[in-house]
């Protein structure tokens, strides 16, 4: 790469998507916290035109919220929102967790889940918060893999799922952490069962239970509405 290649992907706005992205997903950027031009052009070597490129991408992606008053953010849910996305999600994993189910025996699709269940447990036990985001989204992913449907993995809303875990993982108590993991537990014997209806069922039964306990929170967890 000569020198003009270097200053073109350094003046990208990938370079600065990749790294909002990238610090979101290890829990250093969160849900509600501004974004700062003037921080984002100084750390990443790279001209405010960029910069305003990439928080205008990731505000259509839904991971950025761009304000008059207050700048650019990390999004944050409100309640009708977390609801709203959840109840999408309810019926999109049991769909994923069914299709698993039917194709667990085709080569390689048994060991990866039972691994992957396997890291899940062993980083839960560690508490080791921003490793389990990891193998919590790694856990849908290979079961998103076993599943064989690329239309179903596009429809995935992969990074408000994220955004949720962010916004809330304070509120989680350590009885809602165990009986998530119980939940974990199920969904994955049943899919290697090959049983496509009770996979389905918990997997429902599973996010609708966060559904609940999130719409039970207060009103400070939330962000506000927008009008």
């Amino acid at each position: 790469m000569d020198v003009t290649d270097r200053a073109e992907a350094q003046s990208s706005p990938d370079v600065v998507v990749e790294a909002i992205v990238s610090g979101v997903y290890a829990g250093r950027m969160v849900p509600g916290q501004r974004l700062i031009e003037a921080d984002l052009t100084r750390n990443l070597g790279v001209s405010r035109g960029p910069v305003r490129e990439a928080l205008k991408r990731l505000a259509a992606e839904g991971l950025v919220t761009l304000s008059r008053h207050r700048g650019a953010y990390v999004r944050a849910l409100s309640r009708q929102e977390a609801h709203d996305t959840l109840v999408v999600l309810e019926r999109i994993v049991g769909l994923v967790a069914r299709l698993a189910a039917e194709r667990v025996d085709l080569p390689g699709h048994r060991t990866m889940l039972e691994d992957q269940h396997a890291r899940l447990v062993s980083t839960g036990e560690r508490g080791d918060f921003a490793a389990l985001l990891k193998e919590r989204r790694d856990f849908y992913d290979v079961l998103i893999r076993m599943a064989g449907n690329r239309e179903l993995a596009r429809l995935m809303p992969l990074m408000q799922i994220h955004l949720l875990r962010l916004q809330f993982q304070s509120y989680v108590t350590q009885d809602q952490r165990q009986k998530q993991f119980l939940d974990y537990a199920a969904i994955t014997r049943a899919v290697l069962a090959g049983d496509r209806v009770r996979a389905d069922r918990l997997m429902q039964i599973h996010i609708k239970r966060t559904r609940l306990a999130l719409m039970r929170l207060p009103d400070e967890a939330f962000a506000a509405a927008q009008a």
